[in-house]
């Protein structure tokens, strides 16, 4: 078995492609310029995360590694921080976060601990508000499941998910009257107040809104194929089908687990 690479001779590669003989692109490259890239990474992470394939996830790992690594570089080259900086943060952070396992505190569930690591943040930042510094750029689902997540740590928060059921029925019923007015700006007020009330729905059972919208997607795309594949099978166009004859066809899509 060939012997593998360690991190730090992972750290000279980059040094190497950033070097005055190395490569073209690489040199070229800011922070600024590789912020998509990072993003991308981490999808493709989560992509092969849930895919269960470890080989995958080794991959994608070593991918988004990579992306931390050029950008350290980066800022080493301006003497600004290195890796070794980046490591020491992040080691001394997570020591300071975690009292419950490097101190004498203690906490026995994950809602203590989750609401301890609010807390502390908000120690650490006086100035700084309880929903802390949840980026704008997190998909919406993501972003509001945080932000209500970090309220509810301080009791903003229902106490029953019965509670949450209702919110979203009266939400409902707003959209339902701006529909009727017809009004653009109002539907959408409304619509985003009863997503967010969905967003909160999901944390009362714990599910994650973006999962649950992506496995719904991700249904509507199977049902959607197989009322294709069904109709080709049939000889007929969707566009000359019925809605009638459509809708049957999801419905044995349905049946047949898509």
């Amino acid at each position: 078995m060939p012997e593998r690479a360690s991190l730090e001779e992972l750290v000279e590669l980059m040094r190497r492609l950033r070097g005055k003989k190395g490569c073209p692109w690489d040199k070229k490259q800011t922070p600024e310029t590789l912020k998509t890239y990072i993003i991308e990474e981490a999808y493709e992470l989560v992509e092969a995360i849930e895919s269960g394939v470890p080989d995958r996830v080794a991959d994608e790992l070593g991918d988004l590694l990579f992306q931390i690594i050029f950008q350290a570089q980066i800022f080493s080259e301006k003497k600004q921080f290195d890796l070794s900086e980046v490591v020491d943060r992040i080691h001394r952070k997570m020591v300071a976060r975690h009292p419950h396992v490097f101190g004498g505190k203690k906490v026995a569930t994950p809602e203590q601990v989750k609401k301890q690591w609010v807390e502390i943040k908000k120690k650490s930042r006086p100035e700084s508000s309880v929903l802390g510094e949840v980026p704008s750029t997190l998909p919406a689902l993501l972003r509001a499941r945080r932000l209500t997540d970090n309220a509810a740590q301080v009791g903003f928060d229902w106490e029953r998910t019965g509670q949450v059921v209702g919110k979203i029925r009266e939400e409902m019923k707003e959209l339902e009257k701006a529909v009727a007015a017809a009004g653009r700006k109002e539907q959408e007020h409304e619509l985003g107040d009863l997503l967010f009330a969905v967003v909160n729905l999901s944390r009362f059972l714990k599910v994650n809104p973006e999962d649950a919208l992506k496995k719904a997607t991700l249904r509507f795309e199977d049902r959607f194929h197989y009322i294709e594949s069904s109709a080709k099978a049939l000889g007929r166009e969707l566009k000359d089908m019925s809605l009638a004859e459509m809708d049957a066809l999801w419905e044995r899509a349905k049946k047949k687990g898509k």
